[in-house]
């Protein structure tokens, strides 16, 4: 049973560090899902398929080398931070506790993540992330916080980079079939292009039966490739996390060196690597790219993080890591919202704007930007009266088994966070 003394995270506990870093990764996510909600999937590696013109191409190409796999990498990144910021309520030094306490209300906590996410995946968009976040908290995360931080890097490289050379195997793998004529390149990629057209642009129940292909395929083949790959993130974020970085605790000196050299390192392996992948003489390229691109970019990922980082210990970037915040606290919700307003843009359904295979690149900077500003004006608003965001507080609710204040105390609604 939970312990009905254990509640959530207060505002005054939060670490702005976490928070705003969770922000700039949620918005930097929608730049390659913004290509999933509006197109095909075989867009994604395909250029073509939007039309044969230099802003489609330079749009895909910023995506890939600056977007793909980056942001996802921080976010998840950030679970794993959160799986030793949760586990605070019962790890405590001066007094340990037993591994498995706090074990059910952790497994709960996932179980509920896992059931908002099966109804985002097959009710809403089959990009969804959190059902496979939530199995990677069901399964290892919760019983090797307290490893040595060594094991827990070495774990972390060990898994990231088997199944990360398992991926790429399969892809060459996949590249083969196509050249030998077993499969095209669309199916390979996902459904055909004008059967996804005609699904979400048609009624909810035709979107709904391509959906839940898409989805049911993903959960059955990628998962279980995909599932170490997350625990390896993770698990770079517990030790990130337990050694101070994450959390801001190091000198900003040290975020600055490591965050310059981080993007310098990393955008020119994967500027040089994409480039190569994609020159003329090279077929195939993108769909090899998807299956490294994150592999290549992590020096990348890593500076974006310790720059922003950074950015939160000064308070001449406030203006920046203050908006950034309240999106990270509120991380669910905007993320159900990028579905909401996305879905709406570009569906059919007879409600929607029907805009789906159309909004061809510079005008998806416009809808990425777009609701860029929707997230931050809410989450800032929204939180100037609330402790939380209200997905978050459902989250929270279901978890603890009852309702929780959601309101500001009079008290406390005017304090800064840290």
């Amino acid at each position: 049973m939970a312990d009905q003394s254990v509640a959530p995270v207060r505002s005054i506990e939060r670490l702005k560090s976490l928070d705003t870093l969770r922000g700039f990764a949620l918005l930097g996510i929608l730049v390659p899902n913004i290509v999933a909600f509006g197109w095909p999937q075989i867009a994604m590696v395909d250029s073509q398929v939007m039309g044969d013109s230099g802003a489609n191409s330079l749009g895909l190409k910023i995506t890939s080398m600056a977007f793909l796999g980056k942001f996802m990498f921080n976010f998840a990144m950030l679970f794993g931070a959160g799986v030793i910021v949760y586990s605070k309520k019962y790890d405590h030094a001066d007094r340990p506790t037993r591994l498995h306490t706090g074990a059910w209300l952790w497994y709960k906590r996932c179980a509920i993540l896992l059931g908002f996410g099966l109804l985002h995946a097959y009710l809403f968009w089959y990009g969804d992330i959190l059902t496979m976040y939530a199995i990677a908290g069901l399964t290892l995360l919760w019983w090797v916080r307290r490893i040595p931080i060594s094991i827990q890097a070495v774990l972390a490289i060990v898994f990231y980079m088997i199944t990360t050379l398992l991926m790429l195997g399969l892809t060459l793998f996949g590249v083969w079939a196509i050249k030998e004529g077993h499969i095209t390149e669309a199916q390979m990629s996902g459904t055909d292009p004008q059967i996804e057209i005609d699904a979400y642009l048609g009624s909810w129940m035709s979107a709904f039966g391509i959906r839940f292909q898409t989805s049911i395929m993903m959960h059955l083949f990628m998962v279980p490739f995909f599932l170490p790959v997350l625990w390896g993130i993770m698990l770079l974020g517990m030790v990130l996390t337990r050694n101070g970085v994450l959390c801001g605790f190091r000198s900003m000196g040290f975020y600055l060196i490591s965050g310059i050299l981080g993007v310098l390192v990393g955008g020119t392996a994967t500027y040089l690597v994409y480039t190569s992948l994609n020159s003329p003489d090279k077929e195939f390229g993108d769909l090899i790219w998807r299956a490294i691109s994150q592999a290549v970019g992590i020096p990348l990922a890593l500076g974006y993080a310790m720059l922003v980082i950074a950015a939160t210990k000064t308070k001449l970037f406030n203006f920046i890591t203050t908006p950034l915040a309240a999106v990270g606290r509120m991380a669910l919700t905007n993320y159900f919202l990028h579905t909401l307003l996305c879905t709406s843009l570009f569906y059919g359904y007879g409600w929607g704007m029907g805009y789906f295979g159309k909004i061809q690149y510079p005008g998806l900077w416009y809808v990425i930007g777009t609701v860029w500003v929707v997230n931050i004006v809410f989450s800032m608003l929204w939180l100037k009266f609330f402790r939380f965001g209200p997905v978050e507080w459902a989250w929270r609710c279901m978890t603890y088994g009852k309702l929780l204040p959601i309101l500001h105390k009079p008290t406390t609604a005017a304090q800064p966070q840290p």
